[in-house]
């Protein structure tokens, strides 16, 4: 002013960096409980909440521990430093269910041989196990296929599902023995007329037929009393239990 000047004052233009989210490590869990979720950032104090804008931090710092949830569940991080504040990062707490073993199907052979099992289960991958707790899987699917058995063996199935697993389900593959007959006592007569024949058997229900093979059985028990005989006939016996059959005998 009036030709005279001051000396110039420094005056400062500031830019402060953004702070950023620089990774979430989100989490989950099987059925309900807490999760752990962690994030980092550039630089700034890390703030978790409950929704993407505005409201009250729930937690500060890296790593934020959620209340007990039964269902899953989005949490936003943000990083702050005195002057800017980051966008919010979404972060998920996953609740799986864990599956269950809906049904088992066991099943049978006769002497030995390889049985198939069935299971079925609320969703995810089944697995077959030849221990209660521990060991190998044996076989993956629906069904399983055993090796040859001769004697009755327990497996046990379970079901994985999102890393939730299931506790295992006993499946008995049973090996019944098939009976026999033991003895058999012909008859005769004299003339025509009925005639009672007789089988025993190591176990089960004895059956009487008119032929080797096939056809419908005319008795059960021990004991046959044919209809009125005019000739020689042959007659064939055979035993079942356990849905097991012996051959005939005639």
């Amino acid at each position: 002013q009036n030709g005279c000047v001051s000396s110039r004052t420094e005056v400062i233009a500031t830019i402060n960096e953004i702070p950023t989210i620089t990774g979430t490590t989100p989490a989950g869990r099987c059925n309900s409980g807490t999760v752990t979720l962690q994030a980092l950032a550039s630089t700034g104090t890390i703030s978790w909440y409950a929704n993407s804008t505005g409201g009250t931090a729930l937690g500060i710092g890296t790593s934020f521990t959620t209340p007990v949830l039964s269902a899953s569940t989005t949490y936003y991080v943000e990083s702050a430093t005195a002057t800017c504040n980051s966008t919010r990062t979404a972060v998920t707490a996953t609740v799986n269910a864990t599956p269950s073993i809906t049904s088992t199907t066991p099943s049978s052979v006769c002497d030995s041989g390889t049985v198939i099992l069935q299971a079925t289960a609320s969703a995810g991958t089944i697995s077959w196990f030849a221990n209660a707790t521990g060991g190998t899987a044996l076989g993956t699917g629906t069904s399983f296929t055993t090796p040859s058995l001769s004697t009755t063996t327990t497996y046990y199935v379970e079901v994985s599902n999102n890393g939730c697993i299931s506790g295992r389900t006993a499946v008995i593959a049973t090996v019944n023995t098939t009976p026999t007959i033991t003895g058999t006592t012909p008859a005769s007569r004299c003339g025509s007329g009925a005639v009672t024949l007789q089988a025993t058997a190591s176990a089960g229900t004895i059956q009487w037929f008119a032929a080797s093979t096939g056809g419908t059985a005319l008795f059960t028990g021990a004991n046959y009393t044919t209809p009125s005989l005019t000739t020689t006939t042959s007659y064939y016996v055979q035993v079942s239990q356990n849905s097991c059959t012996s051959s005939r005998t005639e």
